[in-house]
């Protein structure tokens, strides 16, 4: 049995202490944040083969072989060659001429 003073309010008066505040309760966890996932290692480089004494390792594209002449089908008629045309008729020459032969002395 705990000692009051008369006309005095019991858990009061000196040396008493109030009983401390209740705790605030504890604030609950949210969820748990997904870890991120983990970062893959970049791929290591590859090793650069040294260069070898000819020509670069990249394929040079082979020739385009020429297209063949065409050859006419069945339908295409031979191509006829044309007659040359005429030109004009060449003019007569007449023949030039010659030089005039020294006159020859005749008898005196």
């Amino acid at each position: 049995m705990t000692f009051t003073a008369p006309g005095s309010v019991p858990g009061t008066g000196p040396g008493f202490t109030s009983p401390p505040d209740p705790m605030p309760p504890a604030p609950t966890p949210g969820p748990t944040p997904t870890p991120p996932d983990p970062v893959p290692d970049p791929e290591p480089p590859r090793p650069t083969p040294p260069p070898g004494p000819g020509p670069s390792p990249s394929p040079t594209p082979d020739p385009v072989p020429p297209s063949p002449t065409p050859v006419p089908g069945p339908g295409v008629p031979d191509p006829q060659p044309q007659p040359p045309l005429p030109g004009p008729a060449p003019s007569p020459v007449p023949p030039s001429p010659g030089p005039d032969p020294e006159p020859q002395p005749g008898p005196v």
